[in-house]
């Protein structure tokens, strides 16, 4: 049994158009599915939540997402048994990093074939201590700059237009030019798992990283391996404005590591506190402001479908 959670609203509409298409094919290779609709967000964090309760998910069946990053991330936060559901993705956003990261095709049809012939991984999840509130992650979570970005990208009105015209990624670009001259630098203490406490100054984000890409592409570790039970950390601190606007090009390629002002720590778990309270993110959803993280990976694995 295929549970289908759509957001039909995914990449301006596109997402709803795809599913009509995907669901003819459905019926017509007598696919066994059940349909969930996403009408606001949080929803599909309470339908998944609801579909993968005890009584009610059985093992063999697959959780199948149709949008983009943020539905998977509210979709893997509802998750109830992580090591006992297998998720299939198929990429409507205009990201799509979570897609990248694991080589499941942008192609809509070519998605949903490797439901039947792809083969599964297992994925660590993160996990997020926001003020007492716990959330997710399969791609990334940042404080500073980075969530900045998509704390403004999310009410963006040119993301709209850009993703008809199948330029979404160029509303990250755009809002990251303005904010590398308008975001102010902060400091912060950070303790990986050692708990050793370690002050940066001029920090201009910091992000754990479970996939090697976030913001639509960009390379921030290229080392980061999303199934080795650990967050790769990349810390960028006292970096003069001309310097980011040669670094953040190079961070698409991945090439970008060698600047002295880019710190990478990989980790299982890492507790960070800045000097005021500063937007942070979750794979490119708003995790609000706060001033304080713990991240640590979850114990349980997710198994996601990918090419065989």
């Amino acid at each position: 049994m295929y549970h289908v959670i759509v957001n039909p609203g995914s990449r301006s509409g596109a997402g709803n158009r795809i599913w009509q298409k995907l669901r003819g094919r459905f019926l017509a290779e007598n696919v066994s599915f059940k349909e969930y609709r996403t009408c606001y967000r949080g929803h599909a964090a309470k339908i998944a939540s609801a579909v993968t309760a005890c009584g009610v998910w059985k093992e063999e069946d697959l959780l199948v997402v149709i949008g983009g990053d943020g539905t998977v991330n509210e979709v893997v936060t509802g998750i109830r048994q992580l090591k006992k559901v297998t998720l299939g993705y198929i990429p409507t956003g205009s990201g799509n990093d979570f897609a990248r990261g694991l080589g499941i095709p942008s192609d809509a049809d070519q998605a949903a074939g490797l439901l039947r012939s792809g083969k599964t991984v297992a994925v660590d999840v993160g996990r997020v201590n926001l003020g007492g509130k716990v959330r997710r992650f399969v791609i990334s979570s940042g404080i500073g700059f980075d969530a900045a970005i998509c704390h403004e990208a999310l009410n963006s009105r040119i993301k709209n237009i850009l993703n008809r015209l199948h330029l979404g990624r160029l509303t990250y670009m755009a809002i990251a030019l303005r904010q590398l001259f308008l975001f102010r630098e902060f400091s912060m203490e950070f303790a990986a798992e050692d708990r050793k406490k370690k002050t940066f100054d001029r920090v201009l984000f910091a992000a754990a990283m479970n996939q090697q890409c976030e913001g639509g592409g960009v390379r921030f570790c290229p080392g980061a391996d999303s199934g080795d039970g650990a967050m790769d950390w990349i810390i960028v601190e006292g970096m003069a404005r001309w310097k980011r606007l040669i670094m953040f090009p190079l961070a698409v390629l991945g090439k970008h590591t060698g600047f002295s002002q880019v710190h990478i720590v990989r980790s299982p778990s890492a507790v960070l506190r800045t000097d005021r309270k500063l937007p942070v993110h979750l794979d490119g959803e708003s995790g609000g402001l706060q001033q304080s993280l713990t991240v640590t990976v979850e114990p349980e694995q997710l198994r996601v479908v990918t090419r065989g």
